[in-house]
């Protein structure tokens, strides 16, 4: 009697204990800030040509910096090697001089010179 009591209690409080929730789905990575689709995935060339020689060119590990010191603002642009074995555009980061954030899709507009389909 004692033991079907206890199966009882048991039953019962096992309905009061909360739901396991669903899992949660990740959301996918977020698009890259407009602009920045002009380099993103491109080779470091691309990255010259459109913008000129490099402020810093700097190499530390298995990414490659060029960073663009110019009036507007300072962008940093870091590749990283692809499946090809080319060192492509990952991802871009920018500051004010005064080391203020600033979108780097918009600091990539600013120093980057129009080019007008002929």
């Amino acid at each position: 009697m004692i033991r079907r009591i206890t199966l009882l209690t048991l039953l019962a409080l096992g309905a009061c204990a909360a739901p396991t929730p669903p899992p949660v789905a990740l959301a996918p990575p977020p698009p890259p800030p407009p602009g920045l689709v002009r380099i993103l995935g491109t080779a470091a060339e691309n990255v010259i040509a459109l913008l000129g020689r490099a402020s810093l060119d700097r190499t530390e590990g298995p990414a490659r910096q060029l960073q663009y010191v110019r009036p507007p603002c300072v962008l940093d642009v870091f590749l990283y090697p692809a499946g090809d074995g080319i060192m492509r555009v990952r991802t871009a980061a920018a500051r004010k001089p005064d080391g203020a954030r600033f979108d780097p899709g918009t600091c990539l507009a600013l120093i980057a010179p129009v080019t007008v389909p002929r």
